[in-house]
């Protein structure tokens, strides 16, 4: 392999730039010399200019923040089309997630201008196809990983019962909101679905959605374009209601006790605001940040539970790693990609809220302890085996091979 210095760029998200350093530790592990980008040392200029000199390295962004995913100022390129060497794009999220719909045209073109150095490792199946059907062939799936080492589970001494790290807020807030009818109750659809059964995909329903949308605009081409960029837009606006999703969960399903931390996001934005689930049963605590007090959430929870974001169908996120791998339990709504990860999936899923809760109070029976550190464990190899850094890491390194 004629590259042999990787460029990775540190996000000012703390979830990416964690994923990226662990990510470039590993890279080294395998013999690249690996340097990091810090945003902040550069200004578009000085950027632009570091760019242009690095013919013979390879870039790898994790995240569609990175300065190197941006528009140049006053130009319709983007500052990796200027990056003469190999381009890895890890999208930890949907392809074009959080972007509006001419901005999702404009990166698919680039995208396409750049395909021939460039490859893209995607945690959903969809977008692998997605990106087939514009032009761009060097695509395939990844799973999520965790830098968290496996850690002993807890058969006592539980601080918790059931547990929620994330976001939330009540379902009263859900508002779907859009130009037309049509396009509400495809957002409304959208929830409710997956209120029935957790595990249903939304992708068939949006391209469905699209198509109709754009049926007889462009040529072959240009529809291939249009169709993606449009259904990745629609399910960003789906995606919008997936806090209040969660809170109705949390006021659907009597789970007691249920301690949050975080819940309103209101506190990000230093907004004055603390918007709660008021249910019996149902405790609050701050967010928690640092490593070890969340990997000590987690293991001395009975009880973790993930809720996916809207955006997904496939990709297990990395919170189910990271609880597993703390010596903590994950209850997650089904994924079709869980299957892929581990052989206990089914023990670890739930489709309905009568589900969640039948295997919330199995789990956080005492006499079921030495059962459910048994099944920590042996998801901990599955995790281990068939994610993680390292895997990650050689598929970099083979599609730098390859290109």
């Amino acid at each position: 392999m004629t590259t042999r210095t990787v460029y990775i760029e540190e996000s000012r998200t703390p979830i990416y730039r964690r994923i990226a350093h662990a990510l470039g530790a590993e890279l080294s592990r395998c013999g690249l010399e690996v340097m990091v980008v810090k945003p902040d040392g550069f200004n578009s200029l000085t950027f632009q200019q570091f760019l242009l000199k690095q013919g013979g390295a390879a870039y790898v962004s994790n995240a569609a923040g990175n300065i190197i995913q941006s528009k140049q100022p006053g130009k319709d390129e983007y500052f990796f089309e200027n990056f003469p060497g190999k381009m890895i794009f890890l999208h930890q999220d949907a392809i074009l997630g959080g972007i509006n719909l001419l901005s999702g045209i404009s990166k698919l073109q680039a995208w396409k201008r750049v395909a021939e150095r460039s490859a893209h490792l995607c945690i959903e199946a969809d977008n692998v196809q997605d990106l087939a059907s514009v032009g761009i062939h060097r695509a395939e799936v990844v799973p999520h990983a965790s830098e968290v080492p496996a850690t002993e589970p807890s058969l006592d001494g539980f601080d918790h019962g059931a547990t929620f790290v994330g976001h939330a807020v009540p379902s009263i807030y859900y508002q779907p909101t859009g130009d037309s009818q049509r396009f509400r109750q495809l957002v409304d659809g959208a929830v409710q679905a997956r209120r029935q059964d957790f595990g249903t995909p939304l992708e068939p329903s949006v391209k469905a959605y699209a198509d109709q949308a754009l049926d007889g605009l462009g040529d072959a081409n240009d529809q291939a374009v249009l169709r993606v960029a449009q259904a990745q837009w629609l399910r960003n606006q789906i995606t919008g209601q997936t806090m209040p999703l969660r809170g109705w969960v949390f006021e659907q399903c009597d789970i007691a006790p249920l301690d949050i931390f975080g819940g309103d996001p209101a506190y990000l934005h230093n907004v004055a605001r603390n918007l709660q689930v008021q249910r019996p049963g149902v405790g609050y605590h701050p967010a928690v940040y640092e490593p070890a007090d969340v990997q000590r959430v987690f293991n001395k929870s009975k009880v973790s539970i993930n809720i996916s974001s809207l955006q997904f169908d496939h990709a297990v996120v990395n919170r189910f790693h990271d609880v597993i791998m703390s010596g903590g339990l994950c209850l997650t709504d089904a994924r079709s990609g869980l299957a892929d990860l581990t052989s206990s999936h089914e023990d670890l899923s739930y489709r309905t809220l009568d589900d969640l809760k039948d295997r919330t109070e199995y789990f956080s029976k005492p006499e079921n302890a030495r059962v459910r550190a048994a099944l920590i464990k042996a998801v901990q190899k599955d995790v281990a085996q068939n994610s993680g850094y390292a895997l990650l890491a050689q598929l970099i390194v083979k599609n730098l091979n390859a290109l």
